[in-house]
């Protein structure tokens, strides 16, 4: 069993081709598919999922920006009021949560990620698998899926 081409994401996926077929061991499974049944290859990038995501994050960003100037403002207002009432040490701990709190508050959303899936069309169905892409993988998976296209038949002709 000669390996023509390998490609390994380093999060999970492993996808292996020999002449004969495709090996792929992803996270919790491990697949072999035959290379006479299968039609394709490619990429898929889910791009509808990743824009709800953005448009969500985009609208939490502003409300967090908005609680974030809130709770400056509530910080430095009852700092203030404690040292009004001669409260200096109080003054710190509430007047200084508050602004802590502010920048915690902010910085607690996550980006989104674009999901990325290898993509296997069979017939009768297609396989994806997930795979985590970067600048360094994704040349890795376009030389594999070239090798796929070499190898398989209803490339060749």
């Amino acid at each position: 069993m000669e390996t023509i081409a390998e490609f390994n994401d380093n999060q999970g996926l492993n996808v292996k081709l020999t002449k004969d077929k495709i090996y792929i061991s992803a996270t919790g499974n491990e697949e072999t598919f035959a290379l006479r049944g299968v039609n394709g290859v490619g990429l898929y990038d889910d791009l509808e999922k990743y824009a709800k995501e953005e448009e969500a994050y985009n609208n939490n960003e502003k409300q967090a920006k908005n609680t974030k100037i809130l709770y400056i403002i509530l910080g430095i207002a009852l700092g203030g009021f404690c040292l009004y009432l001669e409260l200096p040490v109080f003054a710190l701990i509430a007047g200084g949560g508050f602004i802590a709190a502010s920048f915690i508050w902010k910085n607690r959303l996550k980006k989104p990620v674009l999901d990325s899936y290898f993509k296997l069309m069979l017939s009768g169905a297609d396989r994806q698998f997930k795979f985590f892409k970067s600048d360094e993988s994704s040349a890795k998976i376009a030389d594999f899926i070239n090798k796929v296209e070499e190898t398989l038949t209803a490339y060749s002709k």
